[in-house]
């Protein structure tokens, strides 16, 4: 199954003491481990977002969950089910497209 996953903002950044080196280490690791097939924010930089491969809603959740940014307390998530055809080749999206493809 795919999920993409929408990552919102919580707490302003400035009070987020979670690097972006964290972040990025945790995402390399996702990416080697084929859990995560593409990431980045979307155009208008409102989400972050991930395709993630997972066998289930939990699975998927528990991945997300697992992003420092997230498991600090900095960060929301909201998973989507979606179509291989849909996800492959898409992107940079805003978030009114994002939302649109519930």
């Amino acid at each position: 199954m795919w999920y993409l996953t929408l990552r919102q903002a919580t707490k302003p950044r400035d009070q987020w003491t979670v690097t972006l080196d964290q972040h990025l280490l945790w995402m390399k690791q996702q990416h080697q481990e084929g859990k995560i097939l593409f990431s980045g924010p979307t155009s208008d930089r409102k989400y972050g977002v991930y395709v993630i491969r997972a066998v289930s809603k939990d699975e998927a959740a528990k991945i997300a969950a697992s992003d420092p940014y997230t498991a600090a307390g900095f960060c929301s998530f909201e998973l989507l089910e979606w179509e291989v055809h849909q996800i492959m080749g898409c992107g940079p999206f805003t978030a009114a497209q994002m939302q649109a493809h519930r």
